[in-house]
C-alpha cells in the first residue's frame, strides 16, 4: 500500500550506488545479498574495540549467525528504506571498482549517484563499515524509554550513523562517508535537518560530526541516554 508518508520508489529496493573518492556506499537492500559484506557486519559486532565505542562498554559483544546477520539488516530494510526510501549503506573501498557497472550518474562535486543491475559485481569489494540516514521518530527513539517524542516534522529528525572496523579508524572515511550521504539525503530525500547520538567516551566520532558541522542539541532532549552526547545539524551547511 502507498501512503502520504511514501511513494512508490520509496517502497522497492534501490538500484545505485554512490561514489566518492575514495569510497563506494551500496545500500543495505543489495548490501545484504554479498557475502563479504555480511561477514564484515558480523566481525563489527564481535569487535570489543568496537562495539564499546559504538554502543559502550556494557553492550559487550554479539557472536551473530549468518541467520541472525540476515534478519537484522533485513529488519533495517524494512523499517527505514522501504519505509522512507533511505537507510544504511554498506561502505566499500574503490580499490577494486573497475568493473563496476556505470549506466548513469547524478550528483556533483565530492559524490555521484550511480545506477546499477548487477548486485553481483560487488562481491569483490573489500567492506569496511556502513553509514546511514534514518527517520529517527520511527527507528531509534521509541526504542528507549528516555526518549523525548518530538513534534518537528521527521525530515528534522534524520539520524545520521555510521560504523568502521577499527583497522580504519582515523583515515577520514567516516568524514567522506557521511558527508556524501548526507548530501545525498538532502537532494534525494529533502532531509532537513541531522542528529546524531555518540557514546560521550567516543572522542573520535564527535570530532567527525564536528568536521561535518555539527554540534550539541542544547535543551533538546532526543534519545535522552546516560552517558551519551547528542547532535544536531541543519542540511545546506
Amino acid at each position: 500500500m502507498v501512503t502520504a508518508q511514501s511513494s512508490p520508489s520509496m517502497l522497492s529496493d534501490p538500484n545505485f550506488y554512490i561514489r566518492t573518492s575514495r569510497l563506494i556506499l551500496l545500500p543495505t537492500p543489495l548490501a545484504i545479498k554479498c557475502l563479504a559484506y555480511r561477514e564484515l557486519y558480523s566481525s563489527l559486532h564481535r569487535n570489543p574495540e568496537f562495539t564499546s565505542m559504538a554502543f559502550g562498554a556494557s553492550w559487550g559483544i554479539k557472536d551473530w549467525d549468518v541467520d541472525s546477520i540476515v534478519f537484522i539488516i533485513s529488519r533495517e530494510v524494512q523499517n527505514s528504506w522501504w519505509k522512507r526510501g533511505m537507510g544504511d549503506f554498506a561502505i566499500g573501498l574503490r580499490d577494486d571498482m573497475s568493473d563496476l557497472p556505470k549506466t548513469k550518474e547524478t550528483g556533483e562535486g565530492l559524490w555521484q549517484e550511480v545506477e546499477v543491475d548487477d548486485v553481483e559485481a560487488f562481491d569483490h569489494v573489500y567492506w569496511i563499515g556502513y553509514v546511514g540516514l534514518r527517520d529517527a521518530t520511527t527507528t531509534s527513539m521509541p526504542n528507549e524509554e528516555t526518549s523525548v517524542p518530538s513534534e518537528r516534522d521527521w525530515k528534522e529528525m534524520i539520524e545520521l550513523r555510521y560504523g568502521f572496523h577499527p583497522d580504519f579508524w582515523g583515515k577520514g572515511y567516516g568524514t567522506e562517508a557521511a558527508r556524501a550521504v548526507m548530501r545525498w539525503g538532502e537532494t534525494s530525500r529533502g532531509a532537513e535537518r541531522f542528529i546524531a547520538e555518540t557514546e560521550k567516551a567516543n572522542v573520535g566520532s564527535g570530532k567527525v560530526l564536528s568536521k561535518l558541522g555539527f554540534s550539541g542539541v542544547g535543551d533538546e532532549i532526543i534519545w535522552g541516554m546516560e552517558g551519551t552526547k547528542e547532535w544536531k545539524r541543519w542540511a545546506g551547511k
